[in-house]
């Protein structure tokens, strides 16, 4: 089973970038982002360079895509329907999504959720924790359940892989890095069609055929 993260409602920048490290150690798949076309990625430690990032316009097209993979899509929540995240209540390949630093996660992510969980306390000194810290507790016990294979060590660290070249992209894209590609020729065509369009000097050839 594989793991996803889904970037949604995340207010403060340095957690997307401690996200995506937590990510990257746990063995997230890829990391869905739904409702911007850029993230920031202070923080992230250089792990930007081994994610895979999937851009959605909304939360709706997001969980079409996972449904297609039959993925279920689990809240991150303090409520009463969320189970303790240490009794391991998944099925199968998951994606995770946090909500908001203040207000936590919305009536809609709620709804659109397939299971909820949450991380016990053990004091009366906080009422939650920071969404970075939850999100890197998850998805490590998603990664103690799916029994995933360590990563080596050496000394005092683990060993980093060097990163996919631009080259790489290019030559043997990924299926979320192919259609990222196809995404970014349609916007650019669209601006290029649409540049057309609006110039008035410009004469289609529709116009002079219709012309003579």
């Amino acid at each position: 089973p594989a793991s996803y993260l889904l970037l949604h409602n995340v207010g403060k920048r340095q957690n997307w970038g401690q996200l995506l490290r937590s990510a990257c150690a746990f063995g997230v798949k890829e990391v869905l982002v739904v409702g911007s076309k850029k993230i920031s990625l202070f923080g992230n430690q250089g792990t930007s360079n081994h994610s895979e990032f999937r851009f959605f316009d909304s939360l709706e097209e997001a969980q079409e895509w996972l449904k297609a993979r039959q993925c279920l899509l689990c809240g991150v929540e303090i409520d009463d329907s969320a189970v303790p995240i240490e009794s391991h209540p998944f099925r199968g390949s998951t994606c995770f999504m946090l909500g908001n630093e203040g207000q936590g996660m919305t009536t809609k992510q709620i709804e659109s959720c397939d299971q909820l969980v949450y991380i016990p306390q053990y004091s009366k000194a906080t009422a939650s924790l920071n969404v970075a810290v939850a999100g890197s507790i998850v998805l490590h016990h998603f990664a103690t359940w799916a029994k995933l294979q360590e990563a080596p060590r050496e000394a005092a660290k683990f060993v980093v892989d060097a990163p996919r070249s631009k080259l790489d992209k290019f030559t043997a894209p990924t299926e979320a890095e192919l259609e990222e590609i196809q995404q970014k020729r349609k916007e650019r065509a669209a601006k290029r069609q649409k540049g057309d369009d609006d110039d008035p000097d410009l004469v289609s050839t529709i116009d002079l055929a219709e012309a003579s």
